[in-house]
C-alpha cells in the first residue's frame, strides 16, 4: 500500500469541516426548539392570564380617577345619612324601644315575670346583650326576668346616650347593635324557635294571648307587629351604614398601600395571598392596631385587576347613589300629621305603666291605713266595708324636687282625687293602644290642630303625674318605717322612669313639628315654595 500524506491531510481537513457544520446545525435545532418551548410557555400563560391584559400603567391611572369618584360617592351618602337615614333610625329604635317596654309592663302587672331587684345597679358604659347561655327548664321565670330587664335597660342606655352620627357608628358598634336587636328574633318570634331567649318569651307572650284580657291581648299583639316592622327597618339601614364604612376603608387602604404598589395584573393574579400579606404588613405600619379585613383588600385587587373591575366598580357606585326624593314637596302636610300621631302614639303607649302606678300607690296606702290599729280606725274601715262607702278625701303633705327653680317644694296632695284622674286617664288611653281601635282611628282622622292639642295636653298632664307620682312615692317610703310593714311597701321607679322617658321623646316630637311648622312659615314669608 502506497502512503500519500497530501491525500490523507485533504481528508482530515473535510472531515473537520463536516463536524463544525454538524455541530452549528445541532446548535440551531437546539436553540430553535428551546425558543418554540419558550413561546409555547408564553403563549399558555397569556392565555391563562386573559382576564388581566390592561397594562399596568392604564390601571394605575384608572385607579386613581375610581378613588377620586368613590370618595365623592361616599361623601354624598355619609352626609344623606346623617341628615336623614340616622335620624329614623333614632327614632326606629324609640319605636323599637317603647313597643318593647308595652310587652314588658303587660308581663309585669299579669306576675308572669318579676322585677329585677338589681335593675338600677347595672353600670352600663356601651351596648351589650345579655347572656345567651342555655338554662334550666325551672330557673325559665328567674332567667328572663332578669334577661328582659337588663335588655330594656340596654335598649334605654342606647337611646339616651348613643350619637347616631355615621363617625360614631363604626363598624363595630354596628355589629354590637344588630346583636341587640335580634337577641329577640322578633320576625320570627315563635314558641318553637331554635334560639333560647326567643322560645321562652314567646312562650309567656302566649300565656297572656290565650287569656280573656282584651286590652292586654291587644297590647301584646300592637307591640310585637311595631317590633317586627322595626326590627326590619333598623336592620336595613344598618346594612346600607355597613356598606358605606367598608367602601370607606377600601378607599382608605386605596389611598395609603394598594395605589403606590406599582402592581402588574399578572403578579395579582398568580401571587394573591403575597399581594394580601404585604398589603396586612403595610397597614399596621401605618394604621397601628385598627383591624384589617382581608376580604376587603380582595374586593379591592379584583375592582381594580380583574377583567370583571368595570361592572365591580359601577355596582359599588349604584350601591351608594342617594334616591331623589321626588314625592317630598307632595308629602310634607302628611308628614307634619305623622310627626304628631308618633308623638301621640308615645304617649298613649305608657297608659297602662301609669295604671300599674296608680295601682301600686293605692296598694301602699292600704298598707299605711293598716298600720293605724286604733278603735277609731277600725270602725271605720269596718263601715266601709259594711256599706261600700268611700273613704272621705285624703290629704298627703308632700314634698318634691321643682326642676324649673331646683329646689324643694311642699304641696297638698288629694290623693283619692289624684288616683280616680290619674286611672281614668290611664283607662282611655288603653282604648288607643290598638291601631284597629275606634277610638284611636278617631285620633287618627282628628284635624293637625286638633291633633296638636292632644299631644301639648297630654304631656302636660303626664308632667303633673310625674311629679306628683314621685313625690307619693317618696312619701309612703318615707312614712311606712315599722319593719312589719316596711318590706311590703311597693317602689313604682320603673313606671316613673317609662313616664320620664315617654315625657322627654313626645316632647321631642312636639319641638320637631314646630320647627318644620315654623321653618315653612318663614319660607312663605320669604316667598320660597317648595317648587321654587
Amino acid at each position: 500500500m502506497v502512503f500519500r500524506p497530501f491525500e490523507c491531510l485533504e481528508q482530515a481537513e473535510t472531515i473537520k469541516k463536516a463536524a463544525k457544520a454538524i455541530n452549528a446545525f445541532l446548535l440551531v435545532m437546539h436553540t430553535v426548539r428551546s425558543a418554540k418551548r419558550c413561546c409555547l410557555q408564553f403563549l399558555h400563560h397569556t392565555i391563562a392570564l386573559s382576564p388581566f391584559l390592561p397594562h399596568t400603567n392604564i390601571v394605575m391611572e384608572d385607579c386613581t380617577a375610581y378613588t377620586n369618584r368613590i370618595e365623592a360617592a361616599i361623601k354624598s351618602k355619609t352626609d344623606n345619612l346623617d341628615m336623614d337615614g340616622l335620624k329614623k333610625l333614632k327614632d326606629d329604635f324609640k319605636l323599637f324601644q317603647l313597643s318593647f317596654q308595652s310587652i314588658f309592663n303587660v308581663l309585669l302587672k299579669k306576675g308572669l315575670i318579676s322585677e329585677d331587684p338589681y335593675k338600677y345597679e347595672m353600670k352600663i358604659s356601651e351596648v351589650e346583650t345579655p347572656s345567651e347561655s342555655p338554662f334550666a327548664e325551672s330557673e325559665k321565670n328567674e332567667k328572663i326576668s332578669i334577661r328582659l330587664s337588663q335588655y330594656e335597660s340596654y335598649m334605654d342606655f342606647l337611646n339616651n346616650y348613643y350619637q347616631f352620627s355615621v363617625e360614631f357608628l363604626t363598624l363595630g358598634r354596628i355589629k354590637r347593635l344588630i346583636a341587640l336587636t335580634k337577641y329577640f328574633n322578633f320576625t320570627e318570634f315563635s314558641e318553637n324557635s331554635t334560639h333560647i331567649n326567643t322560645k321562652y318569651f314567646a312562650q309567656i307572650v302566649q300565656l297572656v294571648k290565650k287569656g280573656s284580657d282584651s286590652i292586654s291581648i291587644g297590647i301584646i299583639n300592637e307591640g310585637l307587629f311595631q317590633l317586627d316592622k322595626t326590627s326590619r327597618k333598623i336592620f336595613q339601614v344598618l346594612k346600607e351604614l355597613t356598606f358605606v364604612h367598608k367602601e370607606q376603608y377600601k378607599m382608605e387602604l386605596r389611598t395609603l398601600i394598594v395605589n403606590g404598589m406599582q402592581l402588574r395584573n399578572e403578579q395579582v393574579y398568580a401571587h394573591q395571598e403575597d399581594i394580601i400579606k404585604k398589603i396586612r404588613q403595610k397597614y399596621a405600619e401605618l394604621a397601628g392596631d385598627r383591624p384589617f379585613y382581608p376580604d376587603l383588600a380582595i374586593e379591592i385587587l379584583k375592582e381594580d385587576y380583574s377583567s370583571q373591575g368595570e361592572k365591580l366598580r359601577d355596582d359599588v357606585i349604584k350601591r351608594l347613589e342617594v334616591a331623589k326624593d321626588k314625592e317630598k314637596d307632595k308629602t310634607v302636610v302628611s308628614n307634619y300629621k305623622n310627626i304628631l300621631i308618633d308623638g301621640s302614639r308615645i304617649i298613649i303607649g305608657v297608659g297602662l305603666q301609669l295604671e300599674d302606678a296608680v295601682r301600686k300607690l293605692m296598694e301602699n296606702q292600704n298598707i299605711l291605713e293598716s298600720m293605724d290599729t286604733s278603735f277609731l280606725a277600725k270602725v271605720k274601715r269596718a263601715f266601709k266595708e259594711m256599706f261600700g262607702k268611700k273613704n272621705e278625701a285624703i290629704i298627703h303633705e308632700v314634698d318634691y324636687m321643682d326642676p324649673v327653680s331646683a329646689t324643694r317644694k311642699n304641696e297638698s296632695i288629694n290623693f283619692s282625687e289624684f288616683c280616680s284622674d290619674a286611672g281614668k286617664k290611664a283607662q282611655s288611653l288603653a282604648a288607643m293602644v290598638s291601631r284597629n281601635s275606634q277610638a284611636f282611628k278617631r285620633l287618627e282622622a282628628s284635624t293637625e290642630d286638633n291633633l296638636y292639642k292632644f299631644l301639648a295636653k297630654s304631656i302636660e298632664d303626664f308632667q303633673a303625674y310625674h311629679k306628683k307620682l314621685a313625690a307619693l312615692e317618696e312619701f309612703f317610703m318615707t312614712s311606712i318605717r315599722d319593719p312589719e310593714f316596711k318590706g311590703k311597701v311597693r317602689s313604682i321607679k320603673i313606671e316613673t322612669g317609662s313616664l320620664k322617658n315617654a315625657i322627654i321623646k313626645a316632647n321631642q316630637k312636639r319641638y320637631e313639628y314646630i320647627a318644620q311648622k315654623e321653618e315653612e312659615e318663614q319660607m312663605k314669608r320669604l316667598g320660597i315654595t317648595g317648587n321654587s
